[in-house]
């Protein structure tokens, strides 16, 4: 069994806050300097020399004892433990804020009333500026802050007794205010600390589950290198086929996590035909079920529910993908269920091995895969459940899972209403198109990739595509013109130039009318996976297997066919 070992995020944080805070701790003696001498400019020669040296002695000492208590920590900070580090910079800050506070209740009755206002506009302005110190940390601001504010509000209250309700209760409101900024910013370093910490722990993960993978591709090459026989090139050839594929979920897993846990996944509310959707990813997993003897069985009702296409197909293909790589015997049924209350389910039921009733939480969990320490990992990074619940969450839709042990597992994603629906169709899967289904059809393919440009000029061809290939779309009239009006334009969007060929192919696609286009996207911004889809434009992500560019490009040529 593999799982990704847990982080104590409360113990980061607490590094993160005494080393922010000791770093801070290093200026303070100046700032403290700075404030002492204005409060001298204010004070002086209203009480006595003496006594503003003393305070002055005692307040900026006090945080150069903070100063070099920090200068001290810092290098060996790591090999502190970091709460007790927390209590006594706690501590430390409580001192600090006497010192400053004492200022009022030494001078203020020597003063006259603007000379007091003055100082008091100070001390909350100082404890205010304690947020900033703090660095994030509530407890820290509270000890600093509370000294301050109550050795301010002690001798105004004795001095002008008629207000010292009002002052009280303002002084602790105010208070009480500095705690919640301090508590909003601790809230969002907790947020940040466990963003990298994921991301961390992610890249870690990516790196060992991608090095076997990786490996296997370079000894497959140096064996084709070596110029097999016929037999051995086709097995090699089926095995780079499954290794890319991996490698292509992987990566998928991997950017759609990375997008979940951001925010920038770029759903979208929208009809979506979720029979016509399960049919394609059924279509796409036929191959992977028969090879391996499988029944991939369908009953799906026309349904369409109000969501995002595009995340209903990650989640019910990352639900059949799983449902095959872990079922030896059997079928695979995927299925459509109208529920009572309105809404609509999703079902992929196994005959696979189920799973164990301690790891049906588990399995939802990041990196996490049900079997046994000696089993080869090679069935992905343990990603899919994991953002499946994810998307099912940002759609608000619940996923159920009920499992028995040598019997199989269902996996329901259930869909809230609205829903619109027929009669029901069973569907019995075929096989899927034939591979000439581009018979004599001229496409165009722009791809400023010149390895990419070749591989899927090679494919297309295989198809029976007649195919023309550019490495860009400077000259759109020309492209066409030369290309006797292909009947379709396969375009590649990377990251260079994506903008400006984004725009080439809009202007294309509206000169030429009838001209179908997808569109192969790689690493690309959010905002422009936006742009894309407002325009219409049906596209595929990089990397896509051949099964899934082939259903993508049958069900834009041929829309109205069923497969």
């Amino acid at each position: 069994m593999y799982r990704a070992q847990p982080f104590d995020l409360p113990q980061e944080i607490t590094r993160e806050i005494v080393t922010l805070h000791a770093r801070v701790l290093l200026h303070m003696p100046v700032i403290q300097l700075l404030i002492v001498a204005g409060i001298g400019w204010i004070v002086l020669p209203s009480v006595s020399l003496k006594m503003f040296l003393l305070w002055s002695v005692l307040a900026v000492g006090t945080e150069c004892l903070r100063a070099l208590f920090a200068w001290w920590v810092l290098p060996q900070i790591d090999t502190f433990f970091p709460k007790r580090l927390h209590a006594i910079f706690m501590a430390l800050d409580a001192l600090a804020g006497g010192m400053v506070g004492l200022s009022a209740i030494l001078f203020l009755s020597h003063l006259p009333l603007l000379s007091q206002v003055l100082i008091e506009i100070i001390l909350f302005a100082t404890a205010a500026a304690g947020v900033s110190v703090a660095v994030s940390s509530k407890y820290m601001l509270a000890a600093y802050s509370f000294l301050v504010l109550m050795e301010a509000l002690i001798p105004w209250v004795f001095l002008h007794p008629e207000h010292a309700g009002a002052v009280v209760g303002l002084t602790l409101l105010y208070w009480m205010f500095l705690i919640g900024v301090a508590f909003e910013s601790e809230t969002l370093l907790y947020r940040s600390v466990g963003i990298r910490q994921e991301r961390d722990r992610i890249l870690a993960t990516a790196s060992h589950d991608l090095r076997q993978p990786l490996q296997s591709l370079s000894l497959y090459g140096a064996v084709l290198r070596r110029a097999p026989s016929t037999k051995t090139l086709e097995e090699i050839g089926n095995n780079i086929d499954h290794v890319v594929r991996e490698l292509g979920g992987m990566l998928g897993d991997l950017l759609d996590l990375s997008n979940l846990a951001s925010g920038a996944y770029p759903f979208k509310r929208e009809f979506v035909s979720l029979d016509r959707c399960l049919e394609d990813v059924c279509a796409e997993f036929y191959s992977a079920a028969s090879s391996k003897g499988l029944h991939l069985k369908r009953s799906l009702l026309p349904v369409w529910i109000v969501g995002d296409r595009q995340a209903v197909g990650r989640m019910a293909r990352n639900l059949v993908d799983n449902a095959i790589k872990f079922t030896d015997l059997g079928e695979v049924h995927v299925s459509i269920i109208l529920e009572k209350n309105g809404g609509v389910s999703l079902s992929v039921a196994d005959t696979g091995k189920g799973i164990p009733e301690s790891d049906r939480e588990l399995v939802f969990e990041e990196f996490y895969q049900v079997g046994n320490l000696d089993m080869p990992r090679k069935s992905g990074a343990g990603l899919g459940l994991s953002i499946v619940r994810r998307l099912a969450r940002w759609m608000e839709a619940e996923i159920s899972l009920c499992s028995e042990i040598d019997v199989g597992s269902c996996f329901r994603v259930t869909f809230p209403g609205p829903v619109i629906c027929s009669e029901q169709v069973q569907i019995d899967p075929t096989e899927v198109t034939p591979v000439k289904f581009l018979q004599e059809v001229r496409v165009s393919l722009v791809d400023g990739d010149a390895e990419g440009r070749k591989a899927l000029s090679s494919l297309l061809t295989c198809w029976g595509a007649t195919v023309r290939t550019a490495e860009s779309l400077v000259r759109p009239e020309t492209l066409f013109r030369e290309s006797s009006h292909p009947e379709l334009l396969v375009v590649a969007l990377n990251s260079e130039e994506a903008d400006d060929l984004l725009d080439r192919v809009t202007r294309l696609k509206e000169a030429s009318g009838r001209c179908p286009v997808l569109l192969v996207v790689g690493a690309v911004s959010t905002s422009l996976l936006s742009r894309i889809r407002e325009r219409g434009f049906p596209i595929v992500e990089k990397p896509a297997s051949a099964t899934l560019l082939q259903t993508a490009l049958k069900s834009l040529l041929f829309p109205d066919s069923r497969t």
